[in-house]
């Protein structure tokens, strides 16, 4: 279930996002029209997720002055790490697009060699994918460090006192007094929802060339997880299947280092026999062999 305290920027009507893939990525698109999304704790930095702890024990110490109940608070919000494996007994999945139509940083994720990426409307494919999955969240990822404090700033400021219809550090000094108080724990609880979602959309400034956006799906019961193997392990994902009708596919770009005549030709006589008539060009990147 949407949690509507979540506040993200979403992508402006008729913008472009691009969707970087390998090779057999960008035919499995494109011939079946299923994305993968990935099983958000298995994602490509390892310690994507535990950002956020770093902006909560930053805003905490500026934000709690009484270091007994900072440090209790701080215990119970954090406990089992709930915040970064999406919050208690739930589990996301994460399909990411980016707002740069070239990127060098991306590139070197998804194969300088044998990589594409795909452009779409951003409203066109947005609607395409809700049409046969429950999108729960979807926007821009936030890397700027102030902004990320700001929000956890503004969960304990206005959202928490707002819930419970008192201010924060009454819920904390209730906390204080008995760690079980029921009013406290739905605090650390609301608290943890709300954080695990921005867990997924808080990245740390150094990947700020990314310019990622990201599509949240929550694990139901009857989701079939697939597997898919990466350097020697198992990764959980979900296929996002939509329509059989074309995809919005506004164009193609072909890798830095594959620009032999065969990555084109070969990549417009596939979507040729698809029934799309778009363009396919080669990255303005030059990279060394």
């Amino acid at each position: 279930m949407k949690n509507d305290h979540v506040k993200l920027r979403q992508a402006d009507r008729g913008k472009l996002l691009y969707h970087y893939t390998k090779s057999n990525g960008i035919n499995g698109i494109m011939t079946s029209n299923c994305f993968w999304a990935t099983k958000s704790d298995f994602l490509n930095d390892p310690n994507e997720f535990l950002h956020i702890k770093e902006i909560v024990y930053s805003v905490c110490d500026d934000y709690i002055p009484d270091k007994e109940m900072r440090r209790n608070f701080i215990e119970d919000i954090l406990e089992e790490n709930v915040i970064v494996t999406g919050g208690g007994d739930r589990e996301y999945f994460v399909l990411s697009f980016s707002n740069c139509p070239d990127s060098i940083t991306m590139w070197s994720e998804f194969g300088a060699k044998t990589g594409y990426n795909i452009s779409f409307e951003s409203d066109k494919i947005v609607k395409r994918i809700q049409e046969s999955n429950i999108i729960d969240y979807h926007g821009f990822v936030i890397y700027n460090r102030e902004v990320q404090e700001r929000i956890i700033w503004e969960i304990l400021r206005d959202i928490l006192p707002k819930c419970f219809h008192m201010p924060f550090h009454e819920i904390l000094k209730l906390g204080r007094k008995n760690r079980k108080d029921p009013i406290y724990q739905k605090a650390c609880e609301k608290f943890q929802k709300i954080a695990a979602v921005y867990a997924m959309f808080f990245k740390d400034e150094a990947f700020a060339q990314e310019e990622e956006y990201r599509f949240i799906f929550e694990k139901q019961l009857d989701t079939q997880v697939h597997f898919r193997e990466k350097d020697g392990f198992m990764i959980p994902y979900i296929e996002v299947q939509l329509s059989q009708q074309r995809l919005p596919v506004m164009g193609i770009v072909v890798a830095p280092q594959n620009h032999i005549d065969l990555a084109k030709k070969g990549m417009e006589y596939m979507i040729r026999s698809q029934g799309y008539e778009v363009e396919v060009s080669l990255s303005n990147i030059k990279l060394r062999y």
